[in-house]
């Protein structure tokens, strides 16, 4: 079982890829964890249900993650308050949900396809613009951290050419981004993600990646940044615009995404829906809108470039 730290000391396990005829849905909770591979909270059955129905559903080919190191920086994280209606930033657009008092998030999950990216109205050759589409716990209302994953989709012109990079990625900030190079996304492929806090911790966890439309997915164990502990503060379903080329954040224009089975849990036992939360709306430097986030549904978020 390879362990290996990265950056601001975070310690990242990968795990065996499990053998030829490997069966993820009759596997024993000690062939799982031989492989990395946890089963969902036991105080959460309707989750452990849904995520063992998805393993029957469909073939997932288990592949070990290889991990780069995002050559750009992303963002500092945004100041939310909690209990607000919709909020504005330069960076998040989506939903977002709080745990009920007392409480903190444990884990949270999300289904979406990927969005197709083209350059903006006056976009310049030369500058990478991006579509961030991703989930995480915290990053608002006073945390200094947040525990996130998910894809980019970027596009430049470049000697008047248009160029397209998807790059599925991982972070627990302040430490820095990683790309996950043997999980190959492209447009309208389906996404799946869970991210969990381990049991009793709030400096370890465990992330579930996967390509739904191509079967291929990863499965790793992760510590928090030297000096940072999970808050559990919120939890959320984001599109964001990154800092690349520049020093300002440049969205892409991007079809719509859906978020789908928006469904985040408490260390007591709660089950938070993305109906129940807020939304984000990221504004240019004018203050007007121009990526937009909507609750759909109790478990549903959709997000619109404007």
């Amino acid at each position: 079982m390879p362990k290996f730290k990265l950056s601001h000391d975070v310690t990242v396990r990968t795990y065996p890829v499990p053998p030829a005829g490997f069966d993820l849905a009759t596997a024993s909770t000690r062939e799982r964890l031989r492989h990395g591979i946890p089963r969902c909270p036991v105080e959460f059955p309707e989750l452990a249900k849904r995520w063992e129905a998805k393993l029957r559903q469909r073939p997932l080919k288990i592949v070990e993650p290889v991990f780069r190191l995002m050559d750009y920086k992303r963002h500092h994280l945004i100041k939310l308050k909690k209990g607000h209606g919709p909020q504005t930033t330069s960076i998040w657009s989506g939903g977002i949900v709080f745990p009920p008092g007392g409480d903190t998030m444990k884990w949270i999950e999300g289904t979406w396809k990927m969005p197709t990216a083209s350059p903006p109205s006056g976009a310049v050759d030369g500058i990478w613009y991006s579509a961030s589409t991703w989930i995480g716990i915290d990053g608002d209302y006073g945390s200094g951290d947040v525990l996130q994953a998910g894809c980019d989709a970027d596009v430049i012109i470049s000697g008047g050419v248009v160029q397209h990079q998807f790059n599925p990625w991982w972070e627990w900030y302040p430490a820095g981004s990683y790309w996950i190079s043997t999980i190959p996304v492209s447009p309208g492929d389906e996404l799946t993600c869970l991210i969990c806090v381990q049991a009793g911790s709030t400096t370890n966890g465990f992330i579930f990646l996967s390509n739904v439309t191509t079967g291929v997915g990863s499965f790793f164990s992760a510590t928090a940044p030297a000096g940072t502990t999970l808050q559990g503060n919120c939890a959320e379903w984001i599109v964001e615009a990154l800092e690349i080329d520049t020093n300002a954040p440049e969205l892409a224009k991007y079809t719509t995404v859906d978020f789908t089975e928006c469904s985040a849990g408490t260390v007591g036992g709660a089950t938070v829906q993305a109906g129940s939360g807020s939304t984000i709306d990221m504004v240019d430097g004018s203050g007007s809108v121009i990526s937009e986030g909507e609750i759909l549904g109790a478990t549903e978020v959709q997000v619109k470039y404007v």
